[in-house]
């Protein structure tokens, strides 16, 4: 099994039986194999940007993992992943490999892996960013796999950067994000909007307030926040409920 996957080990022996019940559906079960990832699974995963990861077997001392971005391959009918090689310090790449596991995660499922199991980091600046190190990692491996979360995007991954002073960061993007439910990239670009956007609050709704199931003729929306301001809206479907509004950073 990919090094992800043991890098949860340590962390969860700690846990009781209880919170490891509690948390049954957790990320190694949303890992699957490249031939399970289909067109239609590919474009329902859009805006996300699917994490890849690729196997590895150095062992036993292999305390990361080479994680990329997967994109539709050359003939159009399948996908590969792209990724970086790390060595000597260096980044080198991107190289394509059809040999992967990808994540089947949806942001909220992410987020709550995340909160409950991934180690937070905090550097001198006062960001903070999740990061997957086992207990068996060495610093001469690669870098460890991180996830910085930004309310422009949403969980971004990457690889963790150490600085010559020894501040640790979240960097080394390799292109692979898990979008907000509070941003739309697609709305964001489609109403003109600069891409740092955000919904309010909705009311008499569930989920994103807009589609199938989610919304009703009584469905309403906030102001948007003191700082912002309307650029547009999205119409939710079937037109049974109020247009989503779409908020905007002011500069």
């Amino acid at each position: 099994m990919m090094s992800l996957m043991r890098k949860i080990c340590c962390p969860l022996l700690l846990l009781t039986a209880i919170a490891i019940n509690a948390h049954a559906d957790s990320l190694p079960n949303h890992m699957k194999h490249a031939g399970e990832l289909t067109d239609e699974a590919f474009q329902s995963a859009k805006p996300n940007v699917l994490l890849c990861v690729v196997p590895t077997e150095a062992e036993p001392y292999d305390s990361s993992d080479i994680i990329g971005k997967v994109i539709p391959g050359n003939d159009g009918n399948s996908y590969v992943c792209e990724y970086t090689q790390f060595a000597n310090g260096v980044f080198t790449g991107p190289y394509m490999t059809s040999e992967f596991h990808w994540l089947d995660a949806t942001y909220e499922q992410l987020a709550s892996w995340l909160t409950s199991f991934a180690h937070i980091v905090k550097n001198d600046s006062g960001s903070a960013y999740f990061v997957f190190r086992s207990c068996e990692h060495h610093p001469e491996n690669y870098p460890a796999v991180c996830v910085q979360s930004t309310a422009a995007k949403g969980f971004e991954f990457g690889h963790e950067v150490v600085s010559d002073n020894g501040q640790k960061s979240c960097g080394a993007f390799v292109g692979a994000v898990y979008a907000s439910p509070y941003f739309d990239v697609v709305l964001a670009s489609g109403n003109g909007c600069s891409g740092r956007t955000l919904s309010p609050d909705c009311h008499h709704c569930n989920g994103d307030g807009c589609s199938i199931f989610r919304c009703s003729s009584f469905t309403n929306w906030d102001k948007c926040p003191e700082g912002s301001h309307v650029c547009g809206y999205k119409t939710c479907v079937g037109h049974l409920c109020e247009e989503k509004p779409i908020c905007e950073w002011d500069k």
